[in-house]
């Protein structure tokens, strides 16, 4: 079978999932005991948290949940696909990951029922309150003096004339005093846009934005190093790399 073939299968596959959906009709007497569970203020740190629905099938036919869509990966659903008779129940337990997720959530679980040709929906929603995680977990690496950050090479692309480029860089003050510090650029490239100087709080997290303008071709590879200097200490450099204008070169990579 062609690759063409398999597309055409494949779209044609997608667009009978996508009308079937279409065709769905809300099953009002598969009756839910909330619409809505509100878990009020959840704390990150406790981890995940649960609910379970019931449901009463109040029409005249069998039900059975073939499956519940919740479309992110937060939220999850167990459930029976045991047919739920008339005038019985069946429970469905919604559980919502807080995890690196603070602030307000509401999410929206579908139930396809009797092989999609009814659905249902219930949602459940909360307000989550973050918590603090350990530094090394968005920022990696270790530059000394209780200096951390995100990276240590930042990778610009190859970029046309003309061309900028925007790259984050997450920077931690791990220590319990003040830290100032210098980004040493050698060599000294004015094109580059950064800080060239930080003072950190204790414990302060912050970020920083790297932007790079392509102001001509070059043939080969580019970069600079930036060398912290913390609290009057130079520390291993960052280093920031851009890749060769998008044309062939067999040159091996220089400094600017």
């Amino acid at each position: 079978m062609t690759i063409r073939r398999l597309l055409t299968l494949s779209l044609l596959f997608l667009g009978f999932a996508v009308c079937k959906a279409q065709e769905s009709v809300f099953l009002e007497a598969f009756q839910y005991d909330q619409r809505i569970h509100d878990f009020g203020t959840i704390l990150e740190k406790d981890g995940k948290v649960s609910h379970t629905f019931t449901f009463t099938n109040k029409s005249n036919e069998v039900v059975v949940i073939n499956d519940v869509n919740a479309w992110c990966g937060c939220t999850t659903a167990q459930f029976s696909k045991e047919p739920v008779r008339p005038g019985k129940t069946t429970r469905v337990t919604l559980t919502y990951n807080p995890d690196h997720r603070p602030g307000k959530f509401s999410k929206e679980a579908v139930l396809m029922l009797n092989g999609g040709k009814y659905y249902t929906r219930i949602w459940v929603k909360g307000n989550v309150v973050g918590m603090r995680h350990p530094v090394t977990e968005d920022h990696p690496y270790a530059y000394g003096e209780g200096l951390y950050m995100s990276h240590q090479v930042l990778p610009f692309p190859a970029m046309k004339v003309g061309e900028e480029k925007t790259i984050r860089l997450l920077i931690a003050n791990d220590t319990q005093r003040p830290m100032v510090i210098e980004f040493l650029r050698r060599p000294d490239n004015q094109v580059l846009q950064m800080p060239r100087r930080l003072e950190l709080k204790p414990g302060e997290r912050t970020k920083v934005y790297a932007r790079y303008k392509a102001v001509k071709e070059y043939p080969y590879r580019r970069y600079i190093n930036v060398v912290p200097r913390v609290n009057g200490k130079e520390l291993k450099p960052l280093k920031i790399v851009w890749n060769s204008s998008p044309k062939p070169s067999n040159s091996k990579h220089q400094n600017p």
